[in-house]
């Protein structure tokens, strides 16, 4: 799941904006995304949460399956094999 983990007042990228910009950063356990916008923190967490759910709705997590331990016949297995190597002692 993506998550925001850092929000923070930074120096703006246009020196002509006179707007105040923030820095954020989400991720999830194995990618990063930084962000930097002009607005109010509040506007900015807005966004960030808009791309949280968008991030989250594309790529949900991945569920891990466990699988069903395969039962062996071993009586059968050993028929098989007896009865190949018969098969082998014969033909020699």
């Amino acid at each position: 799941m993506y998550k925001l983990d850092v929000i923070e007042m930074t120096s703006p990228l246009d020196a002509n904006s006179g707007k105040t910009w923030f820095r954020y950063v989400i991720s999830n356990n194995k990618n990063f995304i930084t962000g930097y916008r002009p607005g109010s923190e509040r506007e900015i967490r807005r966004f960030a949460d808009n791309c949280i759910a968008t991030l989250n709705r594309k790529y949900p997590p991945v569920k891990i399956r466990t699988l069903n331990p395969v039962r062996v016949n071993v009586n059968y297995l050993s028929q098989i094999t007896h009865g190949m190597h018969q098969g082998r002692m014969k033909e020699t």
